[in-house]
């Protein structure tokens, strides 16, 4: 039997762990401030700055959450695949 969908579990969810790796680094270790020049415009880029980090702190969670996500998916197909070979294996 050639199924119409072949899904590589472990290869999910090595890419998914991949992902959690990457969105936990960049949690870990954040992009350093960037100082604005010596004006009285540095403190609105010391504020955009922020704004830059909060923003990528929450693709970072983005990126964790996907990785978590593929990885369930992955076992929620494994165990889909495992109750319809049971089932077939009833049928006599």
């Amino acid at each position: 039997m050639t199924p119409d969908l072949e899904v590589d579990a472990e290869g999910v969810r090595a890419w998914a762990s991949a992902l959690v790796a990457a969105g936990s680094g960049l949690h870990l270790n954040p992009l350093p401030p960037v100082p604005g020049p010596h004006w009285s415009a540095a403190d609105a880029g010391t504020v955009a700055a922020a704004a830059a980090r909060r923003t990528l702190a929450e693709i970072a969670e983005d990126i964790v959450a996907t990785g978590r996500a593929a990885a369930l998916t992955a076992d929620d197909y494994e165990a889909a695949d495992d109750r319809a070979a049971t089932g077939l294996r009833r049928i006599r």
